[in-house]
């Protein structure tokens, strides 16, 4: 509540003439003045942010708030402090104070200037937006603001968008207003940029006088795509005057405010550099104002991208190149020698993978669907081939089933034999018969019937049943002196 009371009391009597302002490149560095006289010498010094006069930098540690962008130097022997601002931002536009107080930490220092610091340039992609910030004097909160295009005519008539007294926003087309009058910042927002929007605005606030003005530019950005290992065109443009003529023209990377001579990658004065080529366009007539030149980078690796700033003389574009990594397009099929699972139900399929580059046409695209098309239904006839043969194999294995369930499972088997065919005839012995599996077993089940002789001697002795070589095959023997009987079957 003190801060506020002496800033009001501080404001009474200051005028816009008494404000400090200071201009800073975007990602540069500021240094703002604060003078002070001898009663505050040995008193704390002080840089504050906002109407509430929030300290963000001292020469005391303990009342340090912000960041190590902010450095504080005393001089009192020329009565004066220095704060310098680095990496600069574009939130870092606004009304700052220089301040000093006491010894003790919780003494209310003194407001000794009012500060403006104005970023520059506003920077804004094509097809994006860009926001200007202008800062402007207390006891203007309800006055009307604009924003112009170059200068700001006195007809008012160039102002791209306007809030008139008393308002806090307004909306004209892509643009935007919002009037802070607390931190007493107007913010204008354009939307939908375009290359040709590049240049001097104008910020204003509207008296009844006149206009009290603070100038910014504007970069629109343009975003250039180049492939992986490739080559690529970076159209630099500017204007052709008599500076221009025999100004060098140069190509520089750097993170956002501009390049120095150590940053050029290429040069009209060496346009040939490693990777990088400078060509000017000289097939233009000499009246022509509007002029270009292009560079082109070579071999285009992923670490090329980010911003790049073309420049003649103090006059200069910035443009952002985008390297798109390309990869082949990876189809997984499965050889020949895949062994197909027994039955469907284990069956998966192997994924097919396809990786396409971000700028993919559809005509690659429409390829790769195809081939992919192409391999399930592959997949799915081999399926259908597997499926069949076992079904074929279904019958012959069915059938060997129902031979196998007469076949007695153990190695050897007794069985008694009586015959009944003439119950008349005298009760003969029992006779054994004995089963000898074959030497050589075959794959195919085998099995046989051991049948009674219809008309059978009285005498009979026994009965042999020998499996021949074939695996089909057996031989049944009866014997009883002269009568002998016997049978050979197969189940073929």
């Amino acid at each position: 509540m003190k801060n506020l009371i002496v800033l009001l009391i501080y404001l009474i009597s200051c005028s816009y003439e008494d404000i400090i302002k200071e201009t800073g490149p975007l990602a540069g560095v500021v240094t703002i003045k604060c003078p002070y006289d001898a009663q505050h010498v040995d008193r704390h010094k002080y840089f504050c942010k906002g109407a509430g006069c929030d300290i963000i930098v001292s020469d005391k540690e303990s009342r340090q708030r912000t960041s190590q962008r902010l450095k504080l130097t005393d001089h009192k022997q020329d009565k004066n402090f220095l704060v310098t601002m680095t990496n600069l931002t574009g939130e870092d536009t606004g009304v700052y104070w220089c301040a000093a107080g006491g010894a003790s930490p919780s003494e209310t220092p003194d407001l000794l200037m009012e500060v403006h610091i104005q970023v520059n340039p506003v920077i804004g992609d094509v097809g994006d937006s860009a926001t200007f910030r202008c800062p402007y004097a207390e006891g203007s909160q309800n006055k009307s603001k604009c924003l112009c295009k170059g200068k700001c005519e006195k007809s008012r008539d160039n102002c791209l968008i306007k809030s008139e007294q008393g308002q806090t926003q307004a909306k004209n087309g892509h643009e935007t207003l919002y009037d802070d009058t607390v931190s007493r910042v107007f913010n204008v927002t354009i939307g939908g940029l375009r290359a040709e929007y590049s240049g001097k605005y104008t910020c204003a606030v509207i008296t009844e006088v006149n206009f009290v003005t603070t100038e910014q530019e504007l970069l629109v950005r343009e975003v250039v795509a180049g492939d992986e290992g490739k080559s690529v065109i970076i159209t630099c443009k500017y204007q052709h005057d008599q500076t221009s003529k025999n100004t060098a023209k140069y190509f520089c990377r750097a993170k956002d405010a501009g390049c120095k001579l150590e940053d050029f990658l290429v040069s009209s004065l060496a346009p040939n550099h490693s990777r990088y080529i400078l060509k000017e366009d000289k097939d233009l007539q000499p009246e022509i104002s509007a002029r270009i030149f292009n560079v082109t980078i070579t071999d285009l690796r992923a670490e090329d991208s980010g911003i790049y700033w073309c420049g003649v003389g103090e006059t200069k574009s910035v443009v952002r190149l985008e390297v798109i990594k390309t990869s082949t397009n990876v189809i997984h099929i499965p050889d020949k020698s895949t062994t197909w699972p027994s039955s469907p139900a284990s069956m998966s399929m192997t994924p097919v993978t396809i990786s396409t580059s971000p700028g993919a046409s559809p005509l690659t695209l429409s390829v790769s669907l195809i081939v992919v098309m192409v391999v399930v239904a592959t997949a799915v006839f081999l399926l259908y081939r597997h499926k069949r043969n076992r079904t074929q194999e279904l019958p012959s294995n069915d059938t060997n089933t129902r031979r196998n369930s007469q076949v007695p499972q153990p190695d050897c088997m007794y069985e008694e034999i009586k015959d009944t065919h003439n119950p008349s005839l005298p009760e003969t012995n029992t006779v054994y018969v004995t089963a000898q599996l074959p030497t050589m077993p075959s794959d195919d089940l085998t099995y046989s019937t051991a049948t009674l002789p219809t008309n059978p001697c009285t005498d009979m002795g026994y009965s042999a049943v020998s499996f021949g070589e074939g695996p089909n095959t057996a031989a049944i023997a009866f014997r009883q002196g002269n009568c002998e009987y016997s049978r050979t079957s197969s189940d073929q």
